[in-house]
C-alpha cells in the first residue's frame, strides 16, 4: 500500500489483494454497525459516506479485475490466434509437392460444368446457381516454392466433409490427374 499526503486528502494506492481486504473489513464494519445501532453512536452523514466509499472500493476493484482480464486477453490473443489458424489449415508433404488446405465454405464459379473453380462463398464472383459446400477442405496442391522459377500450383478442389482424413486421398487425386 502506498499513500500520499494531499491538502485536502491522502491519496492510497492498494493492490488487489490490498483493496479485497479493506473491501471485506469495509462491509463487515457497516453490517456491525447497522447491527447494533443502540451501542454505536455514528452520525448519519458518516453512515451516508461510509456506504459511498464501500460502493467507491466495489467500482475500483471491478475496474483492477476488467483491466487485468482485458491485459490478459491482449497476451493471449496471438496465441488464441494461432490455435483458430491451426484449427483451420493443414500442412502436408505428398509425393515432394506441398499441400495446405484451409476450412471454410467454397462456391464452385465455373461456367462449365465438367469444371470446378472454388472460391470462398463470400467472394463477389459467388454465383446463386454454383454448388456450394460449407464447412470444408479446400485442398492446394503446389510444386516448388514462390521464389523460384519453377513453382506451379495445380488446379484444387474442395473435400465433401470436414474431416481431415479427407484431404490426403483428394490430393492424391489432384496429383494423380495432372501428373498422368
Amino acid at each position: 500500500m502506498k499513500t500520499h499526503a494531499m491538502a485536502s486528502g491522502l491519496r492510497v494506492t492498494l493492490t488487489k489483494t490490498e483493496l479485497r481486504a479493506l473491501l471485506t473489513l469495509a462491509r463487515y464494519g457497516a453490517e456491525q454497525v447497522a447491527a447494533a445501532r443502540h451501542y454505536y453512536i455514528v452520525p448519519q452523514r458518516q453512515e451516508a459516506v461510509a456506504a459511498d466509499v464501500i460502493q467507491d472500493l466495489e467500482r475500483g476493484l471491478a475496474s483492477v479485475e476488467w483491466k487485468q482480464a482485458e491485459a490478459r486477453a491482449r497476451r493471449e490473443a496471438p496465441k488464441r490466434e494461432a490455435e483458430r489458424r491451426a484449427a483451420r489449415e493443414h500442412h502436408a508433404s505428398v509425393d515432394g509437392l506441398t499441400i495446405w488446405a484451409t476450412l471454410g465454405d467454397w462456391t464452385d464459379v465455373s461456367a462449365d460444368p465438367d469444371q470446378t473453380r472454388w472460391v470462398e462463398t463470400f467472394h463477389p464472383d459467388a454465383r446463386e446457381q454454383g454448388e456450394i459446400r460449407r464447412n470444408v477442405w479446400r485442398v492446394y496442391v503446389t510444386r516448388g516454392t514462390a521464389a523460384s522459377d519453377d513453382f506451379i500450383v495445380l488446379p484444387g478442389d474442395c473435400t465433401k466433409t470436414a474431416d481431415r482424413q479427407d484431404i490426403e486421398p483428394l490430393a492424391r487425386r489432384i496429383i494423380a490427374k495432372h501428373q498422368g
